[in-house]
């Protein structure tokens, strides 16, 4: 479905300031070729609530179905969005959309066949009940971000497409007594639901991240769930050809000469890059590091944290921050990447150099393709990955649903 060769893009800046990207959509080609497939009598059309930069829709659009649009309220995220994707981004607060209706008028949309998004997730995460309980918000929380889910499925309850998938962190199944998931079911007694944590590492993502799919159809079937790929894919497959640079280097585009030939997962990274793409890589942006930060790197060993250095070198408690400083393995995948890392990296320092990881590194962890560029400053485009559902489990999912609905 994509077709490179057209596409308009232009370099974003060549040092690390806020890259601004041109929305496709803005290219009358390009608006003409989405106008011709959400119009197409066989496309199963998508809409991508919550949509971040787009993990989602891009596996969601790797396995042929058409991505007609994605909301979020976060601008850069849609700027990324828009670019990176032959959709439509729309910068909304979906609460403030009295009729979900309205967005199929707006953008002239003759159906939507499948809902997918992944709602904020801070208050069923163990983490983010800490955080919120320590800044005596849970009340808040509770109504803003544990409520959004709710939003979810006020659009599938008016647009009754005929299937939704929905992504949550895994403690939403156990969020008081699984009571999330029995509203969901009981909601909706025409949908056929089903709910499974999967782990991004079994289908081709060199990271460990679990996370909670809800998955509904109204086809009358049970719902499937896709196989576990065969093999997995470390570190060392993910990054290993990226250029090696030294702290900082904020060069928005460098040379990509690498030295071995590429692995089997780094040459998928590689593909759909345009051809005058093709000899660089994008925003291996890697942050300063602070000498005394410098010395605890040193003194890690890959997979070593923290609480393993020498007592001269801790300068906070091992009780508390026992992984605040956290080398990773070359030889095995990833520990879950947070959004955190828009703050800091040192639960991600390489595992060669005495640095954390640059955002190309932490789009190649989350399977973002080379070819995506992400929108923003430094710590927006972190932010943007971190929060992002890695595009090959998504499009894993995607494939078992398209066969679905396809026979």
């Amino acid at each position: 479905m994509r077709d490179e060769g057209n596409r308009s893009t232009r370099l974003p800046p060549m040092r690390g300031e806020h890259v601004r990207l041109p929305a496709q959509l803005d290219d009358p080609d390009r608006l003409k070729a989405w106008t011709d497939r959400i119009n197409h009598p066989e496309s199963f059309l998508v809409l991508d609530l919550f949509c971040g930069a787009g993990g989602m829709s891009l596996g969601f659009e790797a396995a042929r179905f058409v991505v007609a649009a994605g909301v979020d309220t976060d601008p850069t995220a849609i700027a990324t969005y828009a670019h990176n994707l032959l959709a439509r981004g729309i910068l909304r607060d979906i609460r403030e959309i009295a009729d979900p209706r309205d967005v199929l008028r707006d953008l002239g949309l003759p159906r939507i066949d499948v809902i997918i998004g992944g709602p904020p997730c801070q208050g069923f995460s163990r983490i983010g009940k800490g955080r919120i309980r320590s800044l005596e918000l849970e009340t808040h929380y509770e109504e803003v971000f544990n409520r959004l889910y709710h939003e979810f499925m006020r659009f599938v309850e008016v647009l009754q497409p005929l299937a939704f998938v929905m992504e949550n962190v895994p403690d939403m199944a156990r969020y008081r007594n699984g009571e999330i998931l029995k509203r969901i079911t009981s909601r909706f007694t025409n949908y056929t639901i089903d709910w499974r944590i999967l782990d991004a590492v079994d289908y081709g993502v060199p990271q460990r991240r679990r996370r909670l799919f809800v998955q509904g159809n109204r086809l009358g079937r049970l719902v499937r769930w896709p196989a576990p790929r065969a093999g997995v894919v470390t570190v060392r497959d993910a990054i290993s050809d990226l250029p090696d640079r030294q702290p900082p280097s904020l060069e928005e585009v460098l040379p990509y000469r690498p030295q071995q030939p590429l692995t089997a997962y780094q040459q998928k990274m590689r593909e759909g890059l345009r051809d005058d793409h093709r000899d660089n890589v994008f925003a291996h942006i890697i942050r300063q590091v602070r000498d005394n930060d410098r010395l605890i790197f040193a003194a890690l060993n890959e997979g070593q944290k923290y609480r393993d250095l020498p007592a001269e070198l801790q300068r906070y408690r091992t009780d508390i921050f026992h992984d605040r400083y956290w080398r990773l393995r070359y030889d095995r995948p990833a520990w879950t990447v947070t959004a955190h890392i828009a703050k800091d990296a040192y639960r991600y320092i390489h595992p060669e150099h005495c640095r954390t990881l640059s955002i190309r590194e932490f789009a190649r962890l989350q399977s973002f393709p080379d070819r995506f560029l992400f929108a923003g400053p430094r710590t927006a485009r972190l932010r943007q990955i971190g929060n992002a559902v890695p595009p090959l489990l998504a499009q894993a999912i995607a494939e078992t649903l398209y066969e679905d609905l396809a026979r």
